[in-house]
């Protein structure tokens, strides 16, 4: 069964809000603090006491500072800082990648909001040492907790930050006329790199619920983020993606190279094209792309950077597919990423992963056939 984690966002969401509501489901403070120390960023402890918000008990996660905040590493305060500190630390490897896309995609809209390279960003309230502890912390919790999949519901916002109004693009957002600001930077962070669809929960057995705290206690109003963690009950995974096409009969064909490589690169999760006849009997070709919808803008602009097209058409569709889970299998060659194919529980797909093979038998000088028959073979006998 593959578990899912559903975000109920009636109050926004902050990264010390997606903690506490997974502590207060069974996550163990003392876990993420021995997970956290192989970081070696140090200078606080963790703090979860039990609180009431509008008559509901949830969790209230701090980060307390031994010494006040820390000011002297300057470095860490910006994106490639961040970055050098997740890479250099004892973590696994799939929480140093969920952690890198959270604050990549938070580098992103502060770029954008602020107008500085990628690479300059300096940021303000991640910098702080609570903040990237939040941010790894959602990474570890994410991992310990066996989560494959994450969805929210519509998400209440109301007085944004500059960097939080980007990266809120593509979500589903109800605005309220709250006094507070409801969605910070990391939480908006960690729902856009977690969260694969904003609507309804998916069908699930619920197994635990949870509530994390905001800072603020707003009268009249729950200042709280539920957490509800379950297993798949329908036999497929399903989630909406953007559908952009458009036809083009006057480009050079050298050109549908480069135009699928950037594409890719701004985040597509499929481009083909298609050979079609068109007006005046003119041999022309269908571009098509599916991406989820908060890329398609980036991406329809790569269109038209890239291609001599006048116009993209734009629709939504429902993709059905099968519960997935990458494991990495070791052999002889080297260890390999496989992906795994379920339908309901029963195990349909093992594919290993294409890039991954490939960089194994780039060093090791062996057939790529080989490497991919050796993790094959492999992940059949550590499922078997």
């Amino acid at each position: 069964m593959t578990k899912v984690l559903y975000l109920d966002c009636p109050s926004g969401i902050s990264g010390d809000m997606f903690l506490g509501s997974l502590i207060h489901c069974g996550l163990k403070i003392d876990h993420l603090t021995s997970e956290l120390r192989k970081a070696k960023i140090g200078g606080y402890r963790l703090k979860a006491r039990k609180v009431n918000r509008g008559g509901i008990v949830g969790v209230k996660f701090d980060v307390i500072y031994d010494k006040g905040p820390s000011r002297e590493h300057t470095e860490e305060k910006t994106f490639k800082g961040i970055v050098k500190l997740i890479n250099n630390s004892g973590l696994s490897r799939a929480v140093k990648c969920r952690a890198i896309e959270v604050f990549t995609n938070l580098a992103d809209a502060e770029s954008a909001a602020h107008g500085v390279p990628r690479d300059k960003v300096h940021f303000h309230e991640v910098g702080d040492i609570d903040s990237i502890v939040d941010i790894l912390g959602a990474a570890i919790a994410i991992e310990k907790l066996g989560i494959e999949e994450v969805y929210s519901s519509v998400v209440a916002v109301a007085n944004p930050a500059p960097a939080t109004a980007y990266l809120l693009k593509g979500m589903k957002a109800a605005f309220s006329g709250i006094r507070h600001e409801l969605v910070t930077p990391t939480g908006a962070a960690i729902l856009k790199t977690f969260s694969r669809g904003f609507g309804d929960a998916p069908p699930m057995k619920i197994l635990k619920a949870g509530y994390g705290a905001g800072s603020a206690d707003i009268q009249g109003h729950p200042n709280l983020l539920r957490a509800m963690i379950g297993e798949r009950t329908d036999a497929f995974e399903t989630d909406t993606v953007t559908i952009l096409e458009t036809n083009i009969d006057d480009m050079n064909p050298q050109s549908y190279e480069y135009l699928m490589e950037k594409a890719l690169q701004a985040g597509a999760l499929d481009i083909y094209l298609t050979g079609v006849i068109m007006k005046k009997s003119r041999p022309g070709c269908l571009v098509t792309v599916v991406t989820e919808p908060s890329k398609a803008d980036a991406i329809a602009a790569v269109i038209f950077e890239e291609t001599s097209t006048f116009g993209v058409r734009r629709y939504q569709a429902t993709r059905q597919k099968l519960h997935r889970k990458i494991i990495e299998v070791a052999t002889k060659y080297g260890n390999i990423d496989v992906k795994l194919g379920y339908l309901a529980d029963k195990l349909k797909i093992v594919a290993p992963e294409y890039e991954s093979c490939k960089k194994i038998a780039k060093e090791r000088k062996v057939p790529l056939r080989k490497v991919w028959r050796e993790a094959e073979n492999a992940a059949w006998k550590s499922i078997d």
